[in-house]
């Protein structure tokens, strides 16, 4: 009867190509393995044994002239192994985990192979070379040459690779001496960390690195060793934990890595840097170290592919091991620094509410356990909880449609409906407190700026070098050079005018430092107000704010508009004619008066001949501006100055008020607010 014929060019062109280096390298780390196992089985009945593999590698550079040798000094291919060798997909490492296709990819990846080996059989040395080779038809072929046997004293193999074949392997493969380094120790960290197994020398281009002492070394104190209890999915899982020097993650994406092991090899590394949330662990007075964690189990090795590249488990699965690993470290290897770690996060995230109040909707501990336990930041804090707090806000919303729903419809209600309409108020309140807390912790902060601004300002006195703090004092109230009508700057037209007038909180019809000739459709100058306000101000305009982006009636003219000037605190000098606030103002009425204002949507506002406007001078009243206003009424609380004009801008006035009542206005008008989210005007800021 006629057997199936292997079809090996076939079965060789169908095996996974690599996607990195990692995976480009896994031929060459086959080879190795090898070379491991064969030492193994010598040091079975000869466990005195000193195991050596060496591996030398040339042209690097270049994937036709790519030259490497792995040398061991193991069993030697005898007639057992040999035939296993001969077998496709032989199951003669079965129980050390072996799919016997690790020898196919050495054809998928290089042009050349060839295989030497010595062995004992019946006390006596015997030798056997052959070209391995990709045909359907030999795929052993005899070399007599036998140019590497001299290199192997007693028993051992020779495994020669020469040139890449295939064009992933070729775009994959490492190019350089320290990019093979960084792989290559790696992918066998978990052996070199634990200093088990044979001595390996790499040798590229003359270059040597021994292992396991290159990482071996970088051990500080003894290993952790704990298996974990039984899991439902993922049985026992040992892990064996280092503490390392940082050089023992170079190489791998992060620091603290937890290494998966199936069959006794390093399938493949995880960063668990924001698992561990920890930057560095500490140990026998070292502090900045890194945890490496190697696992193994049983369910590692049924779910590992053929070629042990990769895990046969969706990436949420090798996740959720990753995290039930971690938590086991945390809690059973670096309690002390996990627990010292905890509390500074929950610091953090204290500071975090304290600054964001609208994510204090639930207990602490509750709302840590919602973020990862990498989560320091508020950003990351906020990306967290953000989801909780929209199905919070949904849940409160359904509720109270749920409420208006059965009073709308005249429906039977229970006797628990006074409950439920209680529970949804107080939903409402809460939702109300933590919105509000938010809105008056930003403006406590901006108004202590604001007077640390001021107070800076003036300790610099007035030095002309320092022009730029009058100019950052003035973006921080509103952005300069900014019309907040023009529809392409609406996200850089947020401002903080409700310190001016809280009748502003929300105004967008706004020129802010720009000359008069821009804002006006003609007839403007080059002289540019600090601040015209023209509405959207309750009284100061003719545009309803809820008719953002709309059209609007501009037929009726502007009969309000508000100026601003902003004088550098401290001032004292005003000697020049254009120092003169009450000129200065009037100039730009004159230019103001019977213009148009081109506002939303390039629609036109006509400024009425006899607009009232409503200017103020934000000044210290001290030096020539005190004896300026010296004629001028003081204000009703006996700091500022007002002037009313007459003749052609009758009806308008002109106040000038001191910073300092700027800033204490602001403050009284916020103090409510501030009481009910339990925050207060501090003590230094009133200094």
């Amino acid at each position: 009867m006629p057997t199936l014929a292997p079809n090996v060019i076939n079965r060789v062109d169908k095996l996974p190509k690599p996607s990195n280096t990692a995976q480009a390298m896994q031929p060459l780390f086959e080879a190795v393995s090898n070379a491991i196992f064969a030492i193994e089985d010598v040091q079975k009945t000869r466990s005195d044994h000193p195991g050596t593999v060496d591996i030398y590698v040339t042209g690097l550079r270049n994937a036709d002239k790519l030259d490497i040798e792995v040398i061991d000094n193991g069993i030697g291919l005898d007639d057992t192994r040999y035939e296993a060798f001969c077998q496709l997909d032989t199951d003669f490492k079965k129980e050390r985990g072996g799919k016997g296709v690790g020898r196919l990819f050495w054809l998928d990846s290089f042009s050349d192979v060839r295989v030497e080996s010595k062995y004992l059989k019946a006390d006596k040395f015997h030798e056997r070379a052959f070209a391995f080779l990709l045909n359907n038809d030999e795929q052993l072929r005899e070399d007599e040459e036998r140019r590497h046997l001299s290199r192997v004293r007693n028993t051992g193999t020779v495994v020669v690779f020469k040139g890449l074949r295939e064009a992933n392997y070729r775009k994959q493969f490492p190019a350089s001496a320290e990019l093979f380094k960084r792989y290559f120790s790696a992918h066998f960290i978990a052996d070199f960390l634990m200093a088990k197994g044979p001595k390996v020398r790499l040798d590229i281009d003359g270059e040597e690195a021994r292992y396991p002492e290159a990482v071996s070394g970088l051990v500080v104190g003894k290993p952790f060793e704990a298996s974990t209890d039984e899991h439902k999915e993922f049985g026992v899982v040992k892990i064996t934990g280092f503490t390392c020097k940082p050089e023992a993650s170079t190489g791998l994406d992060g620091m603290h890595q937890l290494h998966l092991l199936a069959d006794g090899r390093n399938v493949e590394p995880r960063k668990i840097d924001k698992l561990l949330g920890i930057d560095r662990v500490h140990r026998n007075g070292e502090d900045d170290l890194v945890f490496h964690g190697c696992i193994t189990g049983d369910y590692l090795n049924r779910h590992v592919n053929e070629g042990r590249t990769a895990f046969n488990l969706a990436e949420s699965k090798i996740k959720e091991l990753i995290r039930f690993c971690t938590e086991f470290i945390k809690d059973k290897f670096l309690t002390e620094q996990i627990a010292e770690y905890s509390e500074a996060r929950r610091e953090d995230y204290r500071g975090f509410v304290q600054r964001y109040p609208i994510y204090d909707f639930a207990d602490e501990d509750t709302q840590l356990d919602r973020v990862p336990f990498g989560a320091r930041s508020p950003e990351e804090f906020a990306t967290g909880l953000v989801k909780y707090q929209i199905r919070r806000d949904e849940a409160r919303q359904n509720n109270i449609e749920t409420v208006i729903k059965l009073l709308e419809d005249g429906q039977n209600v229970s006797a628990t409906f006074a409950e439920t309409v209680i529970k949804a108020a107080q939903e409402v309140q809460n939702s109300e407190r933590l919105a509000l807390a938010q809105h008056v912790v930003r403006r406590k902060l901006v108004l202590e700026l604001l007077e640390r601004l001021i107070r800076r300002i003036r300790d610099r006195g007035e030095r002309e070098e320092d022009f730029h703090l009058e100019s950052t004092l003035h973006s921080l109230i509103v952005p300069m050079r900014l019309n907040g009508s023009d529809p392409t700057k609406a996200e850089a037209s947020g401002h903080d005018l409700w310190m001016v007038d809280e009748r502003l909180a929300f105004t967008r019809s706004f020129s802010s430092d720009q000359r008069l000739a821009e804002t006006l459709k003609s007839g403007g100058t080059d002289v540019r107000p600090d601040l015209l306000v023209w509405n959207l101000a309750h009284g100061l305009g003719v545009v309803d704010p809820s008719d953002d982006g709309a059209e609007f009636d501009a037929s009726e003219p502007l009969r309000k508009a508000m100026i601003v000037e902003f004088k550098r605190p401290g001032r004292t000098q005003y000697k020049k004619a254009e120092d003169l606030v009450e000129l200065q103002i009037t100039k730009y009425l004159r230019q103001l008066k019977s213009g148009e204002i081109e506002a939303f949507n390039r629609q036109s506002v006509r400024v009425a001949p006899d607009c009232i406007f409503h200017c103020y001078v934000i000044a210290d009243i001290k030096g020539d501006l005190k004896e300026q206003l010296a004629g001028w009424s003081t204000t009703a609380n006996g700091e500022g100055r007002i002037r009313a004009l007459d003749n052609e801008f009758k009806g308008s006035t002109i106040e000038v008020i001191q910073w300092q009542d700027l800033v204490n206005d602001a403050w009284a008008r916020n103090v409510a607010t501030l009481h009910a989210a339990g925050l207060s005007r501090s003590q230094k800021a009133k200094n």
